[in-house]
């Protein structure tokens, strides 16, 4: 049985949505036009393809910007093998098409920074959006479809980390409860064996490849406020680095638990992940566009957006410029968690009536 949400108001078409929607949509088609008759696609999406080719030509696939998993290497190769104009339509614009279903067909979806940002780059955060969004509607442990959606973020583990960690101990209690491991896990489990297992076929020994040449932490590819406002304090390469941030990740964990009111576990969760993961890049916030599911949260993802549309418009390969993207979590976490805390919306209201009344 899928979960459903009672706040999550009912989304109507209308001739005015659409309009939005297609205006909206033409600087992507535009872009995507350009790219397509230069011939020229974004530097990351021709990363892929590069890492595809050296896949199909049994070359080593892991060093400088080749940070992902074998069975998504082998999605690379795939997409490699498609005719250009073809792989830069598909690998572009289909996210945006994907990310836009997710939503319910919101134009918001379309100005929200990271979805723009992952369009630009020609990025690979796809999975990490679906799996999340298709395991948050059937999260309960006897639904068997929720498993497969969970085995998705997978492919991008930075961005199953979370729900992977929330659905376990969902499953653990209904162990404990039940006495018997639930059908979710042991499609869970299938799911990934499909996923991965056929990449062992063709490199055994590919974790070891993968994991020995680990992204290093740099501004550019921070998007967790924590870890990039700690990168101004000490090197990533310290251990008061890593001690300072585990610390303030647990602080901050407890703090949110406190005040989360009548909020969502995994959206709390995973919107924390976001705040302080130092392996989530800017487009990876796409996974957050499931969570917003309210007007108010619409408005919060647009306006916290600006910052960062700034930085893709004027400042693209300004690596420090890309800190606008680090206030998109932990604002619509602060959004979220006043949303659903009735008592801290109180508490806001006196203090507010007590400055200005």
């Amino acid at each position: 049985m899928a979960v459903t949400f009672p706040e999550e108001k009912k989304k109507h078409w209308s001739r005015g949505r659409l309009l939005l929607i297609v205006l909206l949509l033409l600087p992507y088609l535009l872009y995507l036009g350009f790219i397509i008759q230069d011939d020229v696609g974004p530097i990351d999406f021709e990363t892929i393809l590069r890492i595809g080719s050296d896949f199909r030509e049994g070359q080593q696939v892991y060093g400088e910007n080749s940070y992902y998993p074998l069975p998504y290497v082998m999605i690379f190769s795939f997409v490699q093998s498609l005719p250009r104009a073809m792989a830069m339509a598909l690998w572009l614009g289909l996210p945006v098409l994907l990310a836009l279903l997710v939503s319910g067909f919101r134009p918001y979806v379309l100005l929200f920074a990271p979805t723009i940002s992952h369009f630009f780059g020609g990025q690979t955060s796809i999975f990490g959006l679906l799996g999340f969004w298709g395991y948050r509607k059937n999260m309960d442990e006897s639904n068997k479809i929720g498993g497969v959606w969970l085995a998705l973020t997978l492919l991008k583990p930075q961005l199953g980390l979370v729900p992977v960690a929330y659905a376990s101990w969902r499953w653990l209690q209904y162990f404990r409860e039940h006495r018997r491991l639930p059908d979710q896990l042991f499609t869970f489990a299938g799911s990934l064996g499909l996923l991965y297992v056929p990449s062992f076929i063709f490199n055994p020994g590919w974790p070891a490849e993968w994991l020995s040449v680990p992204r290093p932490v740099f501004e550019r590819a921070l998007s967790g406020l924590v870890p990039r406002l700690l990168l101004q304090v000490f090197p990533s390469n310290s251990p008061a680095y890593w001690l300072v941030w585990l610390g303030i990740t647990l602080a901050l964990l407890v703090l949110i638990w406190r005040f989360k009111g009548d909020g969502r576990p995994l959206d709390i969760l995973v919107l924390w992940g976001f705040v302080v993961s130092p392996l989530v890049h800017d487009y990876d916030l796409l996974q957050i566009i499931p969570i917003l599911t309210l007007p108010i949260l619409e408005w919060a993802a647009i306006l916290l957006s600006i910052p960062g549309l700034w930085t893709i418009l004027f400042q693209y390969t300004n690596d420090a410029a890309w800190v606008t993207f680090t206030i998109l979590a932990p604002g619509i976490l602060a959004v979220y968690i006043v949303k659903n805390n009735s008592k801290l919306r109180g508490r806001l209201r006196g203090l507010l009536d007590r400055r200005w009344g």
